[in-house]
């Protein structure tokens, strides 16, 4: 029984695919943080422009999106290899090995500050931001 249940959790670790979310995917997932959040309608006006200040509620809207997206959880922070897919797109392979993957990692830290949640996850997200925004725009970009 041990050796079928050992089977079956290494099928259910190696079976893990993360799928790339889409533009409808973000907009959903921008709607419901703005609600849980109550976020004000003049920061709202700032997200949909890319533009996130450093704020308290900017900084938890960042965490909402990117765990709604499977992207970051709040006991383990970022997921590299995710992330990276979510930038390749769904026809795309991410080359673990490439610049892209490094400038990821690059902005990755396990907290060792000690930062709540929000302030954990808007460090890596403004950090992603500033190297890969186009990336990440196009990521999300209908595709035709």
């Amino acid at each position: 029984m041990k050796v079928f249940i050992a089977i079956c959790l290494l099928f259910v670790v190696h079976s893990y695919a993360y799928v790339v979310k889409s533009r409808d995917n973000l907009l959903q997932f921008r709607n419901e943080c703005v609600a849980e959040l109550q976020v004000p309608e003049n920061l709202v006006e700032h997200y949909k422009k890319w533009e996130y200040p450093n704020d308290s509620v900017t900084q938890c809207y960042l965490k909402c999106v990117f765990n709604k997206f499977g992207l970051f959880d709040t006991t383990t922070g970022f997921n590299v290899e995710d992330i990276h897919q979510q930038l390749a797109g769904v026809h795309g392979e991410a080359e673990h090995d490439d610049a892209v993957h490094a400038k990821i990692e690059s902005c990755i830290d396990k907290n060792e500050q000690g930062s709540n949640a929000c302030e954990w996850a808007y460090r890596g997200a403004i950090c992603f931001f500033k190297n890969n925004l186009q990336l990440v725009q196009q990521s999300v970009t209908p595709q035709a």
